[in-house]
């Protein structure tokens, strides 16, 4: 693991090099706004893809993409609101 960058507001890590994956956590926010707390991380296939996923832990936001080899484009394959996701109840 190598740690890239490490601040009072988060940090991001390089997890496997040769395999692309990657984590970055972030407290961001915009004037007097609260700041979110923000991961963000990924991986990349044996075709080139690269895999993200995002959470926003204020909101429960979860996304997922898909990523071309060159990173320009991609697609979408998850939205949620993890917050309104509905679990099994607990057996008792």
């Amino acid at each position: 693991m190598k740690i890239q960058c490490t601040t009072k507001k988060g940090g991001s890590v390089q997890i496997n090099k040769r395999h692309g994956v990657w984590a970055s956590y972030a407290v961001a926010g915009i004037a007097d706004k609260q700041p979110d707390e923000i991961l963000y991380s990924g991986a990349t296939l044996p075709n080139g893809r690269q895999v993200q996923f995002f959470l926003n832990r204020e909101t429960g936001l979860i996304v997922v993409d898909v990523m071309t080899p060159d990173g320009r484009g991609g697609n979408e394959i998850l939205r949620i609101d993890a917050n309104a996701v509905t679990l099994p109840a607990k057996a008792a």
